[in-house]
């Protein structure tokens, strides 16, 4: 504490009370949390490591009994069980081979440790040379590959490799993956017949060979950089949801004893993007996980705030204003730990939307679209941003847009909830209630989409179905008053008001 002071300029009490309310703990249990993570990391990968001693030596811990009492509290599991874990994972007949492998690619940070593993996705993109009545086409594919490769290097969810050699793919893409370290292949290929083009793109999985996403493009030689452009807008869109989701069902199958901090983020998106309280508490489960394994892991402390926010806005909250406070405070952490991750920037816009910052939001949202304006959440993002600030129709477009990006997204029933939220604003009480219904077809865990359904059914003069909707939301939340409901939603006035005079008439309590 006093090399801490020193280097700070302030008093170790300052320190300690500002360190506290930045990060939740003092700094010296925020130091052990990090030699813990960086002890997990050696033992989960078994780089040259003989014993559970040698890690804790590695990582500063000089108390052996009390270091593995503390790994069993913070992990669920003894250091050994993890060490062993890890050894049977990996075949003895690969360990030697492999160790050598890893040691060059684990590089310890200025504290001597290995930083905590954020496994983000590698993907190699190969371009297949065509037959040989078509080899001046060559440098067009090439040129395709390129294009693709550039426009994903801005993506920080991904890392991307294009191989030296434009033949290495020819034979055998899948073990030309393998032998560049890349988790996924991306092949592009041409055919030609008379004066048209067709490029055929395949996005598969280098350890399964199994395919993850595919599609194709015709066009005609008189205009290839027109089919080019076509092509890379088209791949980027769609191969950012593919991956993800291949990465979800990764993390899934996996034991999640085994799973680092990457790992559980991927588990808990699902659960982030449900817009269910339970779905989101079991989120949080997962999130708080990863962020015990890797504290400075900005995804996981931005999904984990947005969690707390979801729980204020769906009514899902015991203690709305702590759980609000706690949101803000961890999506403050979040923007120190990563600035530059779409999906942490998206992440934190939701939070300062739901804390009607909305200035904050907009400009977080700026810088998630200009990082990656395929983002399907933050162009949903935006839809509840515009929708909270009275702009209906341009929510509407926005949602629409999201839709689009993703059609298969988790999220788009929340996106539907937009889109009839938008409609009640602009007075389109028809349009509101269908888009309503929809996203409850959808998503039927969403029930809190009736707190608006219910006035939009009476809006149209239907009583009947607006007061099974209401018992659908006391269903929900028995305890739910109007003035609740008022304090969870960032909207205008007058949509609050139209809403609170609906919910009243309806029979809810004040």
């Amino acid at each position: 504490m006093a090399d801490l002071v020193k280097h700070c300029g302030v008093s170790e009490r300052t320190l300690a009370k500002h360190f506290g309310s930045f990060l939740g703990l003092p700094p010296l249990r925020y130091l052990r949390r990090l030699r813990l993570a960086a002890a997990r990391e050696l033992l989960l990968h078994d780089v040259g490591i003989t014993s559970v001693t040698e890690a804790a030596k590695q990582c500063g811990f000089t108390h052996f009994g009390r270091f593995s009492e503390q790994y069993r509290r913070h992990f669920g599991e003894c250091p050994s069980t993890t060490l062993r874990h890890a050894r049977a994972a990996r075949p003895s007949k690969q360990r030697a081979t492999r160790d050598s492998a890893d040691a060059r690619d684990i590089k310890l940070n200025r504290s001597g440790w290995p930083p905590a593993s954020r496994d983000k996705p590698t993907i190699a993109i190969l371009a297949i040379q065509p037959s040989a009545p078509d080899l001046l086409y060559g440098s067009f594919t090439a040129s395709v590959a390129e294009g693709i490769a550039a426009a994903l290097c801005s993506v920080r969810f991904l890392s991307v490799t294009v191989p030296r050699s434009p033949r290495v793919a020819i034979r055998d893409p899948q073990r030309s993956a393998r032998e560049l370290g890349t988790r996924y292949f991306l092949t592009v290929r041409m055919t030609r017949a008379v004066a048209r083009l067709r490029i055929i793109v395949l996005l598969a999985d280098s350890a399964t060979g199994h395919h993850v996403w595919g599609d194709s493009y015709d066009g005609s030689d008189d205009d290839i950089f027109e089919l080019q452009s076509r092509v890379i807008e088209g791949v980027v869109r769609a191969i950012l949801p593919g991956i993800r989701g291949a990465e979800i069902e990764r993390a899934r199958r996996a034991n999640p004893n085994d799973l680092d901090a990457y790992g559980l983020g991927m588990r808990a998106l699902p659960f982030v993007f449900a817009s269910r309280p339970d779905a989101t508490r079991r989120a949080l489960e997962l999130l708080n996980r990863a962020i015990e394994i890797d504290p400075d892991y900005g995804l996981a402390t931005a999904l984990a705030a947005w969690c707390h926010g979801q729980l204020v806005m769906y009514n899902g909250s015991q203690a709305p204003d702590e759980d609000r406070a706690l949101a803000v405070r961890l999506a403050r952490r979040a923007a120190v730990l990563d600035s530059d991750d779409p999906l942490v920037l998206t992440a934190l816009c939701a939070v300062h939307t739901m804390a009607r910052e909305f200035d904050v939001a907009d400009a977080l949202l700026a810088r998630a679209l200009a990082i990656d304006p395929t983002s399907s959440w933050a162009w949903g993002r935006s839809g509840w941003l515009n929708s909270y600030s009275g702009n209906a129709d341009v929510a509407v477009a926005h949602f629409s847009r999201a839709i689009s990006l993703d059609p298969h997204s988790p999220s788009n029933a929340n996106s539907f909830v937009g889109i009839g939220s938008a409609h009640f604003d602009a007075g389109r009480y028809g349009a509101s209630a269908f888009w309503m219904r929809k996203a409850l077809l959808e998503q039927p865990g969403a029930p809190w989409a009736n707190r608006t359904l219910s006035v939009s059914f009476a809006r149209l003069g239907e009583r009947m179905k607006a007061l099974e909707s209401l018992e659908a939301l006391r269903r929900y939340c028995p305890d739910l008053t109007i003035s609740q409901v008022v304090a969870a939603l960032p909207f205008q006035p007058g949509y609050l008001e139209r809403l609170a005079g609906g919910l009243n008439d309806l029979g809810l309590a004040p």
